[in-house]
């Protein structure tokens, strides 16, 4: 028989390049990954460009654009025959459809993503991976030192600024959201009810909600245009 071909697929607008030596172990199990292909737009790329083992296709910046991409280019690879199971690396539930075609018809269909990856994806999917955490190395062993006095009391910790209640409590909404993602036009009133003693608009300087979250790196994703943008924590 032939040995099964896989296409590696990932969401670049979803999954940030870091991730990439977790997904290529993820996927180790697939021994012959005959495709590998990272979806986005090349403008907010995010580190995907240097990464030089991917084709990386851009998707444009449409709404929903890198999704309708990736369910595309799957069935072409499926139908045409180039491979026979796909490996799709996202955290959007909005593949569940993508996920119920193939197993349909006994195409083989694996998703890794992050502890974000959509609940609704996981029960879709053939099968899933989360990827996990990072962890301090814990093999070092304490070194013995003579008894020495008793050390001052540390410094009390300072009070979080106020950018860093605005990250928090965002980060706070996005847990409880629906597949932790929240309409772009809810974050104001929900951050005002949820920060009633801070003045947020000063905390942000001043700022749109789009632009103080694009100005903080990469905590959070904004999706979508016009009135169906929505963000959610970053991968």
């Amino acid at each position: 028989m032939t040995e099964p071909t896989f296409a590696l697929l990932i969401d670049g607008d979803n999954i940030r390049s870091s991730l990439y030596p977790e997904i290529l172990r993820a996927a180790s199990h697939k021994r012959l990954l005959s495709v590998r292909r990272v979806y986005g737009n090349a403008a907010t790329a995010n580190g995907w460009l240097q990464e030089a083992h991917l084709r990386f296709i851009h998707s444009g910046t449409g709404k929903n654009a890198t999704d309708l991409l990736i369910c595309i280019e799957a069935l072409d690879l499926i139908l045409g025959g180039a491979v026979t199971g796909i490996v799709l690396a996202t955290g959007d539930g909005d593949f569940c459809h993508l996920a119920h075609y193939l197993r349909e018809r006994r195409m083989p269909f694996h998703c890794i993503g992050t502890e974000n990856l959509s609940q609704r994806l996981r029960k879709a999917a053939q099968s899933y991976t989360v990827l996990p955490q990072s962890v301090p190395n814990q093999n070092t062993q304490p070194i013995s030192a003579p008894p020495v006095a008793a050390p001052a009391a540390p410094p009390a910790a300072a009070a979080p600024t106020q950018n860093e209640k605005l990250r928090t409590a965002l980060h706070r909404l996005l847990k409880t959201a629906p597949d932790g993602m929240l309409p772009m036009q809810s974050v104001n009133p929900q951050m005002l009810k949820a920060l009633p003693d801070l003045d947020v608009c000063q905390a942000r300087q001043g700022q749109t909600w789009r632009e103080w979250i694009t100005a903080q790196g990469d905590l959070f994703v904004i999706l979508g245009t016009g009135a169906a943008r929505y963000v959610r924590a970053a991968p």
